[in-house]
Formats: structure tokens, C-alpha cells, sequence
């Protein structure tokens, strides 16, 4: 049942990862467990379009609605309103990637 979800991954928000396991949310707000990692899913060609923001979360360019840095503490906020926190190492990456997205906001 969950590749046919990966198979439309505009409908993905975003992943967590869950130890061995890695938890789908969903545009529709439903949550679908995976008995795979989240290494695993980042793999999959069908989420090419995903960023590995930290250690447990991949999350879906298309619903990326602001970025904020203060000092050290970057996070992302999704527009579900959903809060993430972005690995430091992983910062001035995806700060990259998401300055090539229209709609992204900067925020201070």
C-alpha cells in the first residue's frame, strides 16, 4: 500500500524517521508507518525532489513556505505549519537549493 503512495510524492509532506521504521505524512494529514529507513526512502528515485534537512527528516521541496536562521538555529516551516529544525551541517546547502525556489520566504 505505501509504494502506491510513493508513487505520487506530491502528496507527501514530509518523512520522519522512527529508529527502523520511517513515518509519511501526509497533504491529507494521515500518517503511514514504513518498515524501511529513512535512508532507504531517500534513496528511491520517485523522492529526488525531497531534502534531507537532519538526521531524521527528509522533507518535500513543494511545501517549503519559509526559511529562518538566527544565529546558529535554522529551521524550515512548512506549509501545513509545521516546524523542522535544520542540521548545521546541512544549512548553507539547503539554504542553496531553497534560493532557487520562487516561493520560499526568508525570513529573518
Amino acid at each position: 500500500m505505501l509504494k502506491d503512495f510513493k508513487s505520487y510524492s506530491q502528496d507527501i509532506v514530509y518523512l520522519k524517521a522512527d529508529i527502523n521504521y520511517t513515518e509519511f505524512y501526509m497533504v491529507d494529514g494521515k500518517k503511514i508507518l514504513s518498515t524501511s529507513t529513512l535512508k532507504h526512502h531517500e534513496a528511491d528515485e520517485r523522492l529526488k525532489d525531497f531534502l534531507r534537512v537532519s538526521k531524521s527528516y527528509l522533507v518535500n521541496k513543494l511545501y517549503i513556505g519559509q526559511y529562518r536562521a538566527h544565529h546558529k538555529d535554522v529551521r524550515i516551516y512548512l506549509t501545513n505549519g509545521y516546524e523542522i529544525k535544520v542540521a548545521r551541517r546541512r544549512s548553507v546547502a539547503i539554504k542553496r537549493i531553497l534560493q532557487n525556489v520562487p516561493r520560499v520566504n526568508f525570513g529573518a
